[in-house]
């Protein structure tokens, strides 16, 4: 059964995900460059204030951060490697203690629980801005790397095609660093349609079997044994080249497990019998790349073609941070299959949980408001009909906050808060303002990092 926790993420994992339970982590948690942007919610309670709370703490040097530094530099409960602990202690030294370090181990403390709960062949994507993702990679490495997991890419997400910037080049793509936590992990390649532009440059020849282009059966450089035979009078060695035979094809007429074994003569013999080769006029034998048989470019870790979400879409659902489920829908099918869990331990509006939902994947939403919860809720309902909710499992959710689920997310931000001194339920924004001034007295010899977007 699906599951949707409302409460500090950290306390979900730590009590009730269990070990290598999840195959696959996204997380689009706040920014550190946004920490006064971030969304609260214009609502009148102790909740709100305790939520508002808990969000500015994230960016706050107080007892809950060296609390957690403790944790990690005594290594509670054995989740923290030698690594981390070490690199935490470095950037304590080089950082102090000020908002970007309590920043860091408020994730920190996460992302160990992250790595606890998923599979041996699970996938962590996390999903970042510049100001912060160079300290992201260093966690990641000491905590992913360090125990047998990888680095795989760190994927650029063009999010606008243009960001004015007065002082310096337009920011306008987030960072999604992509990590496994073995080398036994699954990932289904994905692939971009041609333009058409390019199928017109290259695709220019025809036969029985439709159009194709002429492309290399060999590679650069010379080499020796069964990649460098001599076959139909070319020998590749001969122009310090060597055998380098398309893999999918032989897979298609044959198999995986048969492909495996064949020789590079048979590979050939095989391709040519089955019309993928031709001879040029020196006898150099190409391969037919046909366009019905190719899926178009591998997806490369530069993502241009999902755009940001606009103000008119219908998918838009007033969250500030809000993602299009493209760009999720891209995530889950790569690197998890159907009946696979799905965990979001930043939910938010929930675009995670809606495709993993659509795409056939059970999954775990956590948020620490419960005006997201509901949203949630409403928009599965939206998607999926009422009955959808029958079969998610709701865990820590006051009742009273779900009788009238929201379609959409009335937002206040901090700063208009303090800047634009616009209206908020007083004693909302009396917690609200003594949280911002206390982010205001940072130790005057605090290193400032930041970088404002």
């Amino acid at each position: 059964m699906n599951k949707l926790f409302y409460g500090d993420n950290l306390e979900v994992l730590k009590k009730y995900i269990k070990d290598e339970t999840v195959d696959l982590c996204y997380i689009d948690p706040p920014f550190h460059s946004n920490r006064n942007y971030h969304q609260i919610y214009n609502n009148i309670g102790k909740e709100d204030t305790a939520q508002t709370q808990a969000f500015l703490d994230t960016w706050t040097w107080d007892d809950h951060a060296n609390i957690g530094l403790a944790e990690i530099q005594e290594n509670y409960l054995g989740h923290f490697t030698t690594q981390a602990i070490d690199l935490i202690n470095g950037l304590t030294k080089v950082l102090g203690k000020g908002s970007l370090l309590a920043y860091l181990i408020n994730m920190t403390l996460r992302i160990a629980e992250i790595y606890r709960v998923l599979k041996s062949t699970g996938s962590f994507y996390l999903h970042c801005d510049p100001s912060a993702s160079h300290y992201f990679k260093l966690i990641l490495d000491a905590i992913f790397c360090s125990q047998g997991g990888d680095y795989k890419n760190e994927i650029i997400w063009k999010r606008t095609s243009a960001h004015s910037d007065a002082n310096r080049f337009g920011k306008n793509a987030d960072r999604i660093l992509f990590y496994t936590k073995s080398n036994d992990f699954i990932f289904n390649q994905l692939y971009t349609p041609y333009e058409e532009n390019y199928l017109l440059k290259n695709y220019k020849n025809k036969d029985k079997n439709g159009y194709y282009k002429s492309d290399d059966l060999t590679g650069a450089g010379a080499t020796n044994g069964d990649s460098d035979i001599e076959w139909h009078g070319y020998k590749p060695s001969k122009r310090s080249r060597h055998w380098a035979i398309p893999t999918q094809p032989i897979i298609n007429l044959v198999g995986i497990e048969k492909a495996k074994k064949l020789t590079t003569k048979e590979k050939l013999d095989l391709l040519l019998e089955n019309d993928f080769i031709l001879f040029t006029k020196n006898n150099t034998p190409r391969f037919k790349r046909y366009l019905d048989i190719n899926k178009g470019n591998v997806l490369q870790e530069l993502w241009t073609d999902i755009n940001a979400i606009s103000s008119q879409a219908r998918e838009r659902l007033g969250y500030p941070t809000q993602k299009p489920e493209a760009l999720l829908e891209r995530i889950i099918n790569a690197s998890s299959k159907e009946n696979d869990i799905i965990l979001d331990a930043f939910s938010g509006c929930g675009t995670s949980i809606a495709v993993a939902q659509r795409l056939n994947r059970k999954w775990i939403g956590i948020d620490i408001n419960y005006q997201s919860i509901s949203l949630i809720l409403k928009r599965l309902e939206d998607s999926f009909g009422k009955e959808i909710l029958d079969l998610i499992e709701l865990n820590g959710i006051p009742s009273k906050f779900m009788v009238q689920p929201c379609d959409k997310i009335q937002i206040i931000t901090v700063k208009d808060l303090i800047e634009n001194q616009k209206r908020l339920d007083i004693r909302l924004s009396f917690e609200v303002l003594k949280s911002a001034e206390k982010q205001q007295q940072i130790k005057s010899n605090q290193m400032k990092l930041e970088i404002e977007v």
